[in-house]
C-alpha cells in the first residue's frame, strides 16, 4: 500500500472544472436549439390558431351575456356553432313551445350584436338553421323526414326574425334554414345547430398572420 497522503492521491480541480463547464456550455446550446425550434413551430400553430379562436370567444361571450356564465339546460355552445335540444323548442306535434319564445329572443339578441359590429360580420359568411333527418335511401321515407326536419328549422327562423324585426329586416339575406341527412352510421338526435360558416375573410386574416414567417 502507497504511503502517499490521500489529498496527493486526488486529481487536480483544475481538468474536472474545465471538463464541467464544457459539458455545462455544451448541454446549454443544445437546449436552447432544441427551444428555438419548438418556437419555430410553435409560433406559426399559435398565429394560425388566433383568429379562429378570437372567432370562437367572440361567439362565447355574446352567448354568456344573454344567458349567463354557467351550463344551460339544452344548449351547447362550440367554436363556430350553438347546438340546442328539440326538446326546449318543439311539442310533441312539431309546434314551437310558448316558453322557447324567450330562449329565441335571446339567441336572435346574440346573432343581431355579431352582425352590428363590423369586425364580426366581415368574419360571418352565413348562418345556417340546421336540422338533420335520418335517410332511407331514395324512398317516401326520407322525403317525408326531409320535408319535416326542413319545416322546423324555418319555423325558428321565422321566429327569430319575428321577436327581433331588425334582424329580419337588415339581416335575412344572412340566414339559411336547411335540412341534412344524418351520416349512414351516425345516430339521428334531435338537435337544431346553428352553424356560423366562417367567411374568406376570416381565411385572410390567418394568411396575414402567416405571411411574416415565410417573408
Amino acid at each position: 500500500m502507497s504511503g502517499k497522503p490521500f489529498w496527493k492521491r486526488v486529481p487536480p480541480a483544475g481538468p474536472f472544472l474545465s471538463l464541467l463547464l464544457i459539458g455545462m456550455v455544451l448541454l446549454s446550446a443544445r437546449l436552447y436549439y432544441r427551444a428555438i425550434t419548438v418556437q419555430r413551430f410553435l409560433e406559426p400553430a399559435l398565429a394560425l390558431a388566433q383568429p379562429r379562436n378570437e372567432f370562437a370567444k367572440n361567439i362565447s361571450a355574446r352567448f354568456q351575456k344573454e344567458f349567463g356564465a354557467g351550463p344551460v339546460r339544452g344548449f351547447k355552445v362550440g367554436s363556430s356553432s350553438i347546438l340546442i335540444d328539440a326538446s326546449v323548442m318543439f311539442n310533441r306535434d312539431g309546434s314551437l313551445k310558448p316558453t322557447a319564445g324567450d330562449d329565441l329572443r335571446r339567441l336572435a339578441r346574440i346573432f343581431l350584436a355579431l352582425f352590428q359590429d363590423r369586425h364580426t360580420r366581415s368574419e360571418i359568411n352565413i348562418v345556417l338553421i340546421l336540422g338533420r333527418y335520418p335517410s332511407f335511401g331514395v324512398s317516401q321515407a326520407t322525403a317525408f323526414e326531409r320535408l319535416r326536419v326542413q319545416r322546423l328549422t324555418g319555423l325558428i327562423q321565422d321566429a327569430l326574425f319575428a321577436v327581433e324585426p331588425e334582424l329580419g329586416k337588415n339581416y335575412e339575406s344572412l340566414f339559411a334554414a336547411t335540412a341534412a341527412p344524418a351520416g349512414p352510421y351516425s345516430p339521428v338526435s334531435p338537435v337544431v345547430e346553428f352553424r356560423i360558416v366562417p367567411s374568406e375573410y376570416l381565411h385572410i386574416e390567418v394568411l396575414e398572420k402567416l405571411q411574416k414567417y415565410f417573408e
